[in-house]
């Protein structure tokens, strides 16, 4: 009897504790403020349809109420107390799976503070069963189905896209286009992996590349998608095309004017070209019109 009524004294400390905890993030996340600070946590709160704040006070609400079900436990047995207890841990477990298993096989992330409550509902979880509560073991049964099926199942996004060459195209057996250009490739021979595009179709989309061929420039500090056999042809000359030895090591060049020789700084690689999004002869954000591409699901010959 002193032991199930240490364990429910217990069960009752770790509650109470954890609702403090969650009111505390509650307020903070009102001011806009967060006890978990880490990039995890940033990232999983972009995921909620209304807000971390909705998913903090859904979590107090639970605590709570199972909080003030404990005291009252304690103070005198009800099998209607037991049993809200025990649904209440069920579906916290349940759903403790669900957004474990998001992060996890997901998000490719975790919420420290989320992972902080998925422990709180396990500890009191363990002890329930503990106590003689075996109704909660359903809870930790639902868990790791849940867990299991997010592992199962591939995410919507698709297979990761490639990182170790510097050109990827993805092309389609379907698609004229992607034919001649790979054509052009071998015949120029630039090194160019070529990905079929119904292995990454998900991703891509995700990116909003719909049409092939498309050039992926894989970059050490910047990636960037050309889509049409122009946009590549015009990336892929100016790029690729051998550069002018420099004239004289400090880097300097000569004026091309006859009479004079006018000494000038060379704007090599160290040089910054200016950036204009709005107007200007830029290829990226102002391109030439292209009619070489194809849809990537459709046939185009």
């Amino acid at each position: 009897m002193n032991g199930k009524y240490l364990s429910a004294l217990l069960f009752l400390a770790v509650s109470a504790l954890s609702m403090l905890t969650l009111l505390v993030e509650s307020v903070l996340q009102f001011f806009g403020k967060s006890i978990c600070a880490t990039e995890g946590c940033k990232v999983a709160a972009q995921y909620t349809r209304f807000g971390d704040l909705t998913m903090v006070l859904l979590g107090l609400g639970t605590v709570a109420l199972i909080t003030v079900l404990a005291i009252q436990e304690l103070r005198s047995v009800s099998v209607r107390s037991e049993r809200t207890i025990n649904f209440l841990l069920v579906v916290s477990l349940a759903g403790e799976g669900f957004f474990v298993g998001y992060q996890l096989f997901r998000l490719d992330t975790v919420c420290v503070f989320c992972l902080g409550v998925f422990g709180v509902f396990v500890v009191l979880g363990g002890l329930r069963i503990l106590s003689g509560q075996r109704e909660v073991v359903a809870g930790f049964g639902a868990l790791l189905v849940i867990l299991g099926l997010f592992y199962l199942i591939l995410p919507a996004g698709g297979t990761a896209l490639p990182r170790d060459a510097k050109y990827i195209l993805f092309y389609s057996a379907d698609c004229k286009y992607c034919s001649e250009i790979r054509k052009e490739l071998s015949e120029k021979k630039i090194d160019v992996r070529h990905v079929e595009i119904k292995e990454y179709a998900a991703t891509l989309k995700n990116l909003g590349i719909e049409h092939v061929p498309t050039l992926m420039v894989n970059g050490p500090q910047e990636k960037i998608f050309l889509t049409g056999t122009d946009a590549i042809r015009r990336h892929l000359l100016t790029c690729e095309q051998p550069q002018p030895a420099l004239q004289k090591k400090q880097g300097l060049r000569t004026s091309s004017r006859p009479g004079k020789t006018q000494v000038t700084p060379d704007q090599g690689a160290g040089s910054l070209m200016p950036f204009s999004p709005g107007g200007g002869s830029n290829p990226i954000f102002n391109p030439l019109p292209d009619t070489g591409i194809c849809k990537e699901d459709i046939k185009c010959d």
